[in-house]
């Protein structure tokens, strides 16, 4: 006798719609096998489209910079939003003379200085303020209540040797006054962000130790000379630069509705930057030099942010691919 089949547990095609994706009952469930993303027709169930998840490594440093081309600050955490870890590259300055953003990469001894934080720039948006360190010691504060702070810009002036001055980012539109400004020659455009490439900038542990090797285990390749924001521990895997296995996928991490997305991967062509002393480091231009020769100075990727998120020290690091890529 054949039995009936048991149809309480079939779904009709109009009931399957009701049904959340595999992607929004959330991937933290998943992580470490292979998963599908469940589509329904008319005739039942169907499969789109086939995902990997990699765990590639765990959040190994966590780095800010408030100040464009000082040296940062280490963190435990931080928010990553649309314009890249909160509070990143919120200041700058500029040099009065030409108008130019100043980058360590032509005024090294911007990387004599250090930023921190001393609030929140989430939550004390309006007033938050950011220490700035020098070399002996003395400390200046900035305010974003009050941005265009002249003893703060004659300080760093007196400490470069050329006339400079604090600049915040601003996201606002600018107003019909300023607009006018800027079209006699009068003002500069108001900068919306201060990155050189994209908001979200990585590099792995494991890159960093080929590069050592390739340059005899002489050169120190201490990931602050690349100033990323997320350092990604990989581990032992050591054979090569590992950043670039991951130029066709999207990296996650953090847990939850917590989870940050990074989209866009693309190399990061290095600079003198990496040469210059900071700290105990010494000036080294085999740095550059031996990216330069086995990568053609790419070292690193620059990324978007595809989802807002939390990450933290520890966090595990997945690669997501799409089944249909080689």
């Amino acid at each position: 006798m054949v039995p009936e089949p048991n149809t309480h547990s079939l779904l009709k095609p109009h009931e399957v719609s009701d049904l959340p994706s595999v992607k929004d009952a959330g991937f933290a469930l998943l992580k470490g096998r292979e998963v599908r993303d469940i589509g329904y027709d008319d005739s039942g169930i169907e499969y789109r489209e086939r995902q990997t998840l990699k765990r590639i490594g765990i959040v190994g440093g966590i780095w800010r910079y408030p100040v464009k081309s000082m040296c940062g600050e280490r963190l435990s955490a931080a928010t990553m939003t649309p314009h890249g870890l909160a509070g990143d590259r919120e200041w700058a300055l500029r040099e009065t003379a030409y108008g130019g953003i100043v980058s360590a990469r032509t005024w090294p001894a911007m990387l004599q200085l250090r930023a921190a934080w001393i609030d929140d720039p989430l939550s004390d948006a309006g007033g938050a303020r950011v220490r700035i360190e020098f070399p002996d010691g003395a400390t200046i504060s900035i305010d974003a209540a009050a941005p265009e702070d002249p003893a703060a810009s004659r300080a760093l002036s007196a400490f470069l040797g050329r006339e400079v001055r604090l600049e915040r980012v601003r996201r606002e539109p600018i107003t019909a006054a300023e607009r006018e400004a800027i079209l006699r020659g009068d003002a500069l455009p108001p900068a919306r962000d201060f990155f050189d490439e994209d908001v979200i900038h990585l590099i792995a542990t494991g890159t960093l130790a080929h590069l050592r090797a390739l340059a005899g285990g002489i050169s120190d390749f201490d990931p602050r000379r690349f100033r990323a924001n997320i350092i990604i521990d990989t581990g032992a895997e050591t054979g090569g630069f590992i950043e670039d296995g991951w130029l066709d996928g999207i990296l996650e991490t953090g847990e939850g509705e917590a989870t940050a997305r990074i989209v866009g991967m693309r190399p990061a062509l290095r600079c003198a930057i990496t040469t210059h002393p900071q700290g105990e480091l010494p000036h080294d231009p085999a740095i550059l030099r031996t990216a330069w020769q086995f990568h053609q100075a790419y070292a690193g990727i620059f990324a978007a942010v595809g989802a807002e998120g939390v990450i933290r020290m520890g966090d595990p690091v997945y690669l997501e691919r799409n089944g249909n890529r080689s």
